[in-house]
């Protein structure tokens, strides 16, 4: 009798170790690709990443562990913002719930070649309710179909009619998220520099995202610019100019620091632009990062050390907004932490092969 009790209870525990067994396999695998996946986005091998990620995406009803989907996500929106594809990343960056982040840099002198952002302690907080999973595969399969992620410098910023950016979020739809990123384009990436020597002065600007509950969304990336065409162009001697929005939906950009907000922040933004998107350009006192910073600031961003000096005059610039972000010098003000932050960087500055 007591035999047959030992064999039930042997053929029992070989069941479970089958089963068990069978739900690991497929993690191992998924964890290699998420491995491979890291390397991929630490060495801005972006489309590389991105067909790993593709394929832990396709099969992510096999994963068990929470943690690995977070995992999964965290690296989609990063690899997904490169792309300049805001609207995913911060849906990825929603999906995967709260991260640790941890930053390390490989340094050249005084540049930062290689900076990049991997994350520890994933918690169990998988978020689906944003963009569906089918939705979101379409759009990593539409990037990867470009093969290359291709540099934006060879697309101008054109200019947009201000009014067009309120207007395009008075959809009539009802939505469920909100979300903003600052992007910064340093004048030398990973240094802190107001300008390049030779006139180049870098760039801050906004990318806003209303999430639809009919799974549709609303995007508007622009920036703030001194009106060309003048005689003179901005200078320290002659700051003033009248100013023109842009479409800054395909500028490069250094580093991006991302919140989800709430309605009545995402109304304050609106209206804040509503009332000062037509505010003189001054090279010291309202630039480009003042105009950007000023939104973040109503989103309860707080960034430190974001002024430095030029040759007759100070303010706030993409250099030192950039360095404070790399140094991890900002606060989510809703929190007093940075928990609800979303950053990365985007390595189209390094010299690593794509």
């Amino acid at each position: 009798m007591k035999r047959r009790y030992w064999l039930i209870a042997f053929l029992i525990l070989q069941l479970a170790n089958t089963e068990v067994a069978g739900q690991l396999l497929p993690n191992i695998e998924i964890i290699n690709a998420l491995k491979e996946s890291d390397r991929h986005i630490a060495n801005g091998k972006s489309h590389l990443a991105l067909v790993q990620l593709h394929q832990v995406l396709q099969t992510k009803e096999a994963v068990t562990d929470q943690s690995i989907l977070s995992h999964l996500y965290n690296n989609l929106a990063i690899v997904l913002a490169r792309y300049n594809n805001f609207t995913a990343a911060m849906a990825c960056f929603y999906k995967a719930g709260s991260v640790e982040s941890k930053y390390n840099a490989t340094k050249r002198g005084k540049r930062y070649i290689s900076f990049f952002s991997t994350n520890s302690n994933y918690e169990n907080k998988i978020k689906e309710n944003i963009v569906n999973d089918e939705i979101l595969e379409l759009m990593v399969q539409d990037q990867i179909n470009q093969k290359e992620l291709e540099r934006t410098e060879e697309f101008e910023s054109e200019l947009i009619q201000t009014a067009s950016i309120v207007e395009a979020f008075l959809d009539q739809k009802e939505a469920t998220h909100y979300a903003l990123a600052l992007l910064i384009k340093q004048p030398i990436p990973g240094q802190k520099n107001t300008n390049t020597g030779l006139g180049e002065v870098g760039h801050s600007f906004i990318s806003l995202i209303k999430y639809n509950k009919d799974q549709s969304a609303v995007c508007k990336t622009f920036g703030f610019y001194p009106e060309e065409g003048q005689l003179i162009p901005v200078n320290p001697l002659m700051p003033k100019a009248n100013s023109v929005i842009k479409n800054d939906a395909y500028h490069t950009w250094d580093q991006l620091l991302g919140k989800f907000v709430s309605k009545e922040q995402f109304e304050k933004v609106l209206e804040y632009i509503d009332h000062n998107i037509d505010n003189e350009y001054h090279l010291s006192d309202y630039n480009c990062s003042d105009f950007a910073l000023t939104i973040a600031q109503l989103s309860s961003i707080q960034i430190e050390n974001t002024v430095g000096n030029w040759p007759l005059g100070k303010g706030d610039n993409p250099g030192y907004i950039g360095q404070s972000i790399l140094a991890g010098k900002y606060t989510n003000l809703d929190s007093k932490t940075k928990e609800g932050l979303f950053t990365c960087s985007n390595n189209l500055f390094t010299k690593t092969k794509k």
